[in-house]
């Protein structure tokens, strides 16, 4: 995994970078996919804004391993092509195309952020590390924000006390967006949590 230019030991955190790198690319692959094909104007725009952010993660933190003198290794995902084919079909709802819900974690980023404290990171990657912890929390921040709105409209109910009628909003389609990033959340911080472990 080493490049000629490498002078320094082998990071080990380089696993949990090469696994973000591409959990989030195949999510913006994924949800871009998505957003193609779903007739709902509103969630198309938030999964394309989304998948955009993270795509972004994935080049950076592909950026970084480079800089460390590695590079990427790609991993072969034996469900990428049924999870792209899914979310890509027109004819399958947006409904359909919610993934089991997860419970989320306290803080799934704990680990790290210790790890980050008792210096097992360069300056660098802490930076890194610390601008897309902040992203990510946001974005767990704002869908439970939205969540906590469809579930609003799933009990028929307005923050008012008014009851809603199902012409009020696409609950079923922002439910749909909700649970899949959650989930989606919820698995690459666990992929991180246990390869932080096992880097040890």
């Amino acid at each position: 995994m080493a490049s000629d230019t490498q002078t320094t030991q082998k990071p080990s955190y380089l696993g949990m970078l090469n696994a973000i790198s591409l959990a989030e690319s195949a999510a913006g692959v994924y949800l871009e996919a998505w957003a193609d094909v779903t007739p709902n104007e509103d969630l198309a725009c938030t999964l394309r804004l989304v998948a955009a952010r993270e795509r972004s993660h994935g080049e950076v933190f592909c950026r970084r391993i480079a800089e460390l003198g590695y590079t990427l290794q790609r991993r072969p995902d034996a469900r990428a092509a049924e999870q792209l084919a899914k979310l890509s079909n027109p004819h399958i709802s947006d409904l359909e195309k919610i993934p089991a819900r997860s419970e989320e974690d306290a803080d799934p980023f704990a680990d790290i952020r210790r790890r980050m404290a008792e210096g097992d990171f360069d300056p660098m990657t802490v930076n890194l590390m610390n601008w897309y912890i902040a992203e990510e929390k946001d974005s767990g921040r704002r869908l439970r924000e939205a969540y906590e709105c469809v579930r609003e409209v799933a009990g028929g109910r307005k923050k008012n006390g008014a009851r809603m009628s199902a012409s009020d909003g696409p609950s079923a389609d922002a439910e749909a967006m909700m649970a899949c990033m959650t989930a989606g959340f919820s698995r690459l911080e666990k992929a991180m949590e246990k390869l932080a472990k096992a880097s040890k």
